[in-house]
């Protein structure tokens, strides 16, 4: 039954992994954003649907897409002019020569998820186990950082390709693979149907976030640009406020019946459903700018994967 339930999951996702807030109508006005459905990009979810961007004078168009190839191939075929994506991915665009800029930095909490068949229960028992990551991302670094912790390298670990987080979450909760690397409210999900949280960005100092725009976007809408910092910075204070804080740990599990109803802003036909009780919360930061450290690990880490076309500076890239 497992196998059956993942072809027809794929076949699903085949038919139609985009899922578009707007028309196909040319707007001059509006940023077309590519966003994932993730913890992450909750704030511009709740900006949107909570009318934050239209009280700014904000003309936002949300595209959501299941899978981060997804909205990276929509972003670098211009049919967004913005993505929520993270600083792997941008130095790489601009590597290559994309006129591309990070413009902010939000949140992206990577966890690696581990099933429970696997008993798996730290990192160093990683060594050729099968994780599902996606390559030449956040992921991938976080994924490689976590084994050179752990004394390995990067080839002491099977990692296939699985785009799809929904699928990759899926292969957890159904002993398919050994584990995943995955975002909120995916990581929840797996946890609970058994899975272990084994390791968090948090845990090894990455901050791996970045809205990237094309230039010629940030030219005409520069202004708007820091609209949308400002839109992001009313809904995390906001969504903040709807969470319950304690000094040792910030979370709602299924005994808390008082979980603030924030997965209804998330689009829940390419998403996991998981209810809000579920999922682990931790405060949201907000907006601002990646820092030279950030910048350089992420330059030397896509130096060491041969993904980096020509050197650039940080000055290039990011655009305060």
């Amino acid at each position: 039954m497992a196998e059956v339930f993942v072809v027809c999951f794929l076949l699903a996702a085949c038919k139609g992994g985009n899922q578009s807030s707007s028309n196909d109508d040319d707007d001059t006005l509006s940023i077309r954003l590519a966003v994932l459905p993730t913890l992450d990009c909750l704030p511009y979810y709740y900006a949107e649907e909570e009318g934050i961007f239209d009280s700014l004078g904000l003309h936002i168009r949300l595209e959501s897409f299941a899978a981060a190839m997804d909205a990276d191939t929509a972003f670098c075929n211009k049919k967004a002019d913005a993505i929520v994506s993270d600083m792997v991915k941008a130095v790489t665009w601009r590597s290559r020569g994309d006129s591309v800029s990070v413009v902010m930095s939000g949140e992206l909490k990577l966890y690696l998820m581990t099933a429970y068949s696997a008993r798996i229960k730290q990192t160093t028992s990683l060594k050729e186990k099968i994780i599902g990551i996606t390559r030449n991302s956040a992921v991938d670094m976080f994924t490689d950082e976590m084994l050179w912790n752990a004394k390995f390298i990067s080839t002491d670990l099977n990692k296939p390709q699985i785009n799809n987080m929904t699928l990759r979450c899926l292969m957890v909760d159904q002993n398919q693979y050994d584990g995943a690397v995955l975002p909120e409210p995916y990581a929840s999900e797996c946890e609970a149907r058994g899975a272990r949280r084994i390791m968090s960005t948090d845990d090894l100092g990455l901050t791996l976030s970045a809205v990237v725009v094309h230039d010629s976007v940030l030219n005409i809408h520069r202004d708007n640009i820091h609209l949308l910092q400002k839109g992001y910075d009313i809904a995390v204070e906001r969504i903040n406020k709807m969470m319950e804080t304690d000094s040792t740990e910030t979370h709602f599990w299924n005994d808390e019946p008082e979980a603030p109803a924030l997965m209804k802003y998330l689009p829940r036909e390419i998403t996991v459903d998981v209810p809000d009780s579920l999922v682990q919360y931790q405060p949201l930061g907000m907006a601002s700018m990646p820092n030279d450290s950030t910048f350089a690990k992420v330059m030397r880490w896509c130096r060491g994967r041969g993904l980096l076309k020509s050197e650039i500076k940080k000055e290039e890239l990011v655009k305060e």
